[in-house]
């Protein structure tokens, strides 16, 4: 089932056929047979993780949450893309290829963060533990 699902994550990430990098099924004299892909599952499977990890949760700088800020449990990629478009004038193609790693970077570039918004290297580590758990990077 994991790899699966990383086989699946490193399929929607390929703008071409990615079959001989994760494998697959063939019909050789009427019997379905699994062809392995170039690369071992264990690699497949960290790819497919930090794929994830960058493309929907990006790696965040060490700042300080606003006092005021809103907490959303709730992921809106199209949130993102908007954001992109209105304030990096990227088209929406562009805004929708970015990964959310190069998108952050981005922003930060455009509207650099005040250095009294840096926090703890605690709430730093803690919270980038908690994101690696999310996408399975911690075992």
């Amino acid at each position: 089932m994991v790899v699966d699902t990383a086989d699946n994550v490193l399929s929607a990430c390929c703008a071409n056929d990615c079959s001989v990098i994760t494998g697959y099924l063939r019909d050789i004299d009427d019997k379905l047979t699994q062809i392995e892909g170039l690369l071992p599952i264990e690699d497949r499977i960290i790819f497919a993780q930090l794929l994830l990890k960058h493309g929907l949760i990006g790696e965040i700088e060490k700042k300080k949450k606003s006092e005021n800020a809103d907490y959303s449990d709730k992921f809106h990629a199209k949130e993102f893309v908007y954001m992109a478009v209105a304030h990096l004038g990227m088209s929406d193609t562009d805004a929708w290829n970015k990964s959310m790693t190069a998108f952050e970077e981005a922003m930060e570039a455009e509207f650099p963060a005040n250095d009294k918004e840096i926090i703890s290297q605690d709430d730093y580590d803690s919270a980038m533990a908690y994101a690696d758990s999310a996408v399975g990077l911690n075992n």
